[in-house]
């Protein structure tokens, strides 16, 4: 079989080998990470080459494409009987941990979906046995819960985004439609856990709109002939939307984890098929899952995670045959909080604060203009509303200020100084408040967090009387506090009271 590879799948293949250090190729979902790991496998042909993955539906779909192209496979998996000696070893990582004694030969390990599990123990240990002299990982999302770059001692390789694909035709193109009901659901009482809505928390407010959600899903998308993947919160969320469209004499397919694996594969064989034309899971089919003919994501529930929610509508942006577009009908409030699959996402990012940044600058400027109606991200772009201050008409001129020549220079000299002080020594401080934050937030001790609103002002707050010494202060008081459990909430008079301290001490020296 002939692979007719793209020049990004080559660039990233090339990049990745001459990089001469660990790195991460960053594909979007169905971008063709398959095509990518065989062209990696046969440009090392001769070395020992280690497939790592984590989807166990990926097993014979990527060893039909290696095996059809000439490669052959030694496959560690429970179900697979191994036979040692092939060119490549794909390896079910979990099953790796109870297959130590195969003393597997590794100079060379591709890693799919490395955002999955990377810092785990499952694959350190692995990593540790093998022991690779080169590690390549493979993700559309190579960020962890918070946004931030997963795994900073790796280079990035970034051939290509959603958004060229989108435009070259590789991916279909999404047309997007929120309705005014689901944008008006109030969300703010739910409590976080490790970033995320806690699913307790969404269940008590998603289970009272299953019936709207059934209708909804079948008035904007079953009812015009499209194929739908329903993402839900919970498994008694999916039981309830389940029971809900059965009242409608809706025929659909369920998957989660209280059911029996027979039970899910059948399910998921009869949507595939098209026997069906609605699945409802939770987040079992949000990795890895591939059916093109797929043409509607269904959000049913809210998400803090930028990462699930690239994963989710990357579900339906696979191009096929016949596909004019795809649906992303949101019903949870997600475009809103991350944007559009075509925005350009810096996966760089390395501070929870920076990713928050990142999310702000989104092409979604005001999301009330596109309620009800379906639209597209051409459209947002050209109806983007610009808010500009009203003019006001002062009656009396301000008084001009003579400022001496002399004082203005030095002074001018002494914020370009600061300025280019600032950015590491406040990243620093920044990432610290937010790691302290987190851990709070984890502990379930929101009363030990500081406010956003009181970040922004001890930031503001450090740049007008800035000095090393101030910031090194305060990253040392925070970490302080937080070594003794004590909570950061009343950082900003602390901070007032150190800068108070700080310009007392210069005053005294200066005289």
């Amino acid at each position: 079989m002939q692979i007719l590879e793209k020049d990004y799948q080559i660039n990233s293949v090339r990049k990745a080998i001459s990089a001469g250090k660990d790195c991460i190729i960053a594909l979007p979902t169905g971008g063709g990470k398959s095509i990518c790991i065989l062209k990696l496998c046969q440009a090392m042909a001769n070395k020992k080459v280690v497939v790592s993955l984590r989807n166990a539906a990926l097993i014979p779909q990527l060893l039909h494409t290696l095996t059809v192209n000439g490669v052959s496979i030694s496959v560690v998996k429970s179900g697979y009987k191994y036979i040692p000696g092939g060119d490549v070893t794909l390896i079910m990582e979990q099953s790796f941990i109870r297959r130590k004694n195969l003393k597997i030969a590794c100079d060379v390990l591709l890693r799919d979906e490395y955002h999955v599990g990377c810092m785990g123990a499952v694959y350190k240990a692995m990593r540790e046995e093998l022991s690779p002299e080169l590690v390549i990982g493979l993700t559309a999302t190579p960020i962890d819960r918070l946004g931030v770059y997963i795994d900073k001692s790796m280079e990035l390789i970034e051939e290509t985004t959603t958004k060229l694909l989108i435009e070259s035709g590789e991916l279909a193109k999404p047309v997007y439609k929120v309705p005014k009901l689901a944008q008006e659901i109030d969300y703010s009482a739910v409590k976080l856990y490790r970033g995320d809505y806690s699913v307790s928390g969404l269940d008590l407010i998603l289970l009272e709109h299953c019936s709207l959600v059934a209708q909804q899903t079948v008035d904007d998308a079953l009812s015009k002939g499209r194929k739908v993947m329903l993402f839900a919160n919970s498994i008694n969320h999916v039981e309830a939307l389940s029971d809900a469209f059965h009242l409608l004499g809706v025929a659909h397919e369920r998957v989660h984890s209280k059911r029996s694996i027979e039970d899910n594969n059948e399910s998921i064989r009869r949507y595939k098929s098209n026997e069906v034309k609605l699945i409802i899971n939770m987040s079992m089919l949000t990795i890895g899952f591939d059916d093109p003919a797929t043409d509607c994501v269904v959000l049913a529930r809210p998400t803090k995670i930028l990462r699930l929610y690239l994963q989710i509508i990357g579900r339906c942006l696979r191009a096929f045959e016949g596909k004019k577009d795809a649906l992303i009908l949101d019903l949870a409030q997600c475009i809103s909080t991350h944007g559009f699959a075509e925005d350009y996402r810096d996966f760089t990012r390395k501070t929870a604060k920076s990713a928050a940044i990142m999310s702000e600058r989104l092409s979604v400027t005001n999301i009330g203009q596109f309620l009800d109606g379906e639209f597209n991200f051409s459209e947002t772009i050209e109806r983007k509303v610009v808010k500009r201050k009203s003019t006001r008409v002062r009656k009396k001129p301000r008084r001009q200020l003579v400022v001496n020549a002399d004082l203005a220079e030095k002074s001018a000299n002494k914020r370009a100084e600061s300025l280019i002080r600032l950015s590491p020594k406040m990243e620093k401080l920044v990432s610290t408040i937010e790691l302290v934050n987190i851990v709070y937030d984890q502990q379930d001790e929101p009363h030990k967090m500081l406010e956003e609103s009181n970040m922004v002002k001890i930031v503001a707050l450090i740049g007008f009387a800035y000095s090393d010494g101030l910031v090194d202060s305060c990253t040392k008081l925070v970490e302080e506090l937080h070594a003794e459990n004590n909570s950061i909430r009343g950082l900003l008079p602390r901070v007032s009271n150190l800068i108070t301290a700080i310009a007392k001490t210069d005053l005294m020296a200066s005289l």
